[in-house]
């Protein structure tokens, strides 16, 4: 009797201990899943991003003019309509004159480098390359310190290059290589540009092709030489680094941000397929 009673002892401790495995795994994957976010609201997310475009905006030659400071409102107002412009603006303008600037957001970094997903990290390289392109040319410090930004927040090189390339195309200076030009641009092209152009509406130049087949294969973290299935592979993973509903919780304006590269990628997917005839 006693063997028996001993035997069903331990049967009952090991189901007992699957039981408790099975729930501390339930509550793990439950504590994943609401950490698939950093952070809680919008608001915090633009705080955050404030130090980041400071520095970035301090970039060229580290102090601001007020032209400079005009043109950092006219972006917020574009990126953030929803926002109280006033109060971001304030705000700003305390961060720009701290001496703490450069500390400031590497800390800042140094956090989202921990516990940022990769959609909230792309989010933050969208605003700051949409901040670095919006006057239509891209400053190389700027560049610059959004690489570091990146590096500093744990982005992988890759990922930098694609989103980059959604906003500065390798075989143009230029500041959206899917967009359109303004203003008539007189220089020479450089670097074998294989894409037509046709004269925008707006007096300025329309790239018809979009960027060049190498970028699209950049923007899908592929290489050229890849089969068929690997790059519908990529596609998928691109398709879902980049999808809108995961940066919804960071506000409606950010989320339209990401809508627009999320069509950049699925621009860039069929200029591949085009290109090798693929269905």
């Amino acid at each position: 009797g006693l063997g028996g009673a001993f035997g069903g002892f331990l049967i009952g401790t090991v189901f007992d201990s699957i039981r408790n495995r099975r729930r501390a795994d339930k509550a793990q994957e439950k504590f994943n899943k609401n950490r698939q976010q950093y952070y809680n609201n919008p608001g915090q997310f633009e705080e955050q991003l404030l130090t980041l475009i400071a520095y970035v905006a301090k970039a060229d030659d580290n102090r601001l003019l007020q032209s400079e400071f005009d043109y950092c409102k006219q972006y917020f107002q574009k990126t953030f309509p929803h926002s109280d412009i006033s109060q971001l603006m304030l705000k700003f303008r305390d961060i720009l004159n701290s001496s703490t600037v450069d500390s400031d957001c590497q800390d800042a970094c140094d956090n989202i480098r921990q516990y940022a997903t990769i959609h909230e990290k792309i989010a933050i390289l969208q605003c700051l390359f949409g901040f670095a392109t919006a006057d239509g040319n891209a400053h190389q410090d700027e560049v610059e310190a959004i690489r570091r930004i990146s590096g500093w927040c744990g982005i992988d090189t890759l990922t930098y290059e694609a989103v980059k390339l959604m906003y500065i195309s390798s075989s143009y200076g230029g500041s959206d290589p899917f967009g359109n030009y303004g203003g008539g641009y007189s220089g020479n092209y450089s670097g074998g540009y294989s894409g037509s152009y046709s004269s925008g509406s707006s007096g300025g130049y329309e790239r018809t092709s979009g960027p060049s087949l190498n970028d699209c294969y950049k923007i899908l973290e592929v290489s050229p030489d890849a089969s068929d299935d690997e790059v519908k592979k990529a596609y998928r993973k691109a398709a879902m680094k980049y999808h809108p509903d995961k940066v919804s919780h960071l506000g409606e304006d950010v989320r339209k941000k990401a809508e627009e590269q999320f069509t950049k990628v699925n621009q860039a997917y069929d200029k591949i397929k085009a290109a090798r005839g693929m269905k």
